[in-house]
């Protein structure tokens, strides 16, 4: 699966945190044998999708422990230094499974992972949700401040500059905030019926 940045696979992405790293064919080949991703399906996420997963996870794992050292992966991701890396699904995973320990196993990584690859097109109750979080205050309306405190939150690595362009750019009337219909009208890209 392409990153949303074009710029490769999650998998060609994690390929890079261990440039060095050896792999025999046939440690793959034992893996992929002992490996049931029938195990960990789930609604949206098929088989491919729990290899290409396991792929990432595996390649991540340099000790070869069946076990995420978070920090070193985070330092390793980061060294690339790819403009957004804060905003790919795989970072975003690693920074989740972060939060909650220092090291995760592969259902844990998944777990963080997968919701951030079944997302395929927003639904109005989708959008909803993410609205709500949002507009903490009910108010039916979001601003920079709302915006940047979601942003702050969820570590996402923006800036002050490009938080402000994307209200402006939602921000049909130009009164500084952004209603639910043109943050619907911004994310859903027209893809949902109106109300």
């Amino acid at each position: 699966q392409k990153l949303p940045s074009g710029r490769g696979t999650q998998r060609e992405v994690a390929a890079m945190s261990c440039p060095g790293r050896r792999i025999s064919a046939f440690a793959h080949i034992e893996d992929t044998a002992k490996f049931k991703p029938e195990d960990f399906r789930r609604a949206g996420i098929n088989e491919a999708d729990i290899l290409e997963m396991k792929a990432n996870f595996d390649l991540l794992d340099i000790n070869g422990r069946g076990e995420l050292d978070l920090d070193d992966v985070i330092d390793e991701l980061q060294s690339f230094k790819i403009e957004r890396i804060e905003q790919e699904p795989l970072m975003i995973a690693v920074r989740a499974c972060r939060r909650k320990s220092s090291s995760a196993d592969f259902p844990t990584f998944m777990d963080a992972l997968a919701p951030l690859l079944a997302v395929t097109e927003p639904t109005e109750d989708a959008l909803r949700r993410a609205w709500r979080l949002m507009d903490e205050g009910k108010r039916g309306i979001i601003c920079v401040d709302d915006l940047a405190r979601i942003v702050n939150k969820f570590q996402m690595g923006l800036t002050q500059e490009e938080i402000s362009d994307m209200v402006a750019f939602a921000d049909d009337n130009s009164n500084g905030e952004v209603s639910f219909d043109e943050f619907r009208a911004i994310v859903g890209q027209s893809a949902l019926p109106a109300d």
